[in-house]
C-alpha cells in the first residue's frame, strides 16, 4: 500500500554551506542532497533525513567536547 504523504524538505531557509562539515548549516544536508531532493524518491529522501540526523548528533558531541 502506497501513502498518500510526502517526505517534507528539511529545509528552514537558512542556507549556508559550511566549509568545515560540507553541510548545509540549516539542514545539515550536502549540497549533492539538496540538490537531488526533487528527484529522490521517498525512501530515498527518508534515507537522507536519517543521514540528517546522524550529523546533528554528531556535531552536538563534538561541539560539548
Amino acid at each position: 500500500m502506497q501513502s498518500d504523504v510526502t517526505v517534507t524538505s528539511p529545509c528552514n531557509n537558512h542556507c549556508i554551506m559550511n566549509p568545515a562539515t560540507n553541510y548545509c548549516d540549516g539542514c545539515f544536508r550536502t549540497i549533492e542532497e539538496i540538490i537531488h531532493w526533487s528527484v529522490y524518491s521517498d525512501e530515498e529522501k527518508k534515507q537522507v533525513l536519517q543521514k540528517v540526523e546522524r550529523r546533528k548528533m554528531s556535531l552536538k558531541k563534538e561541539n560539548k567536547n
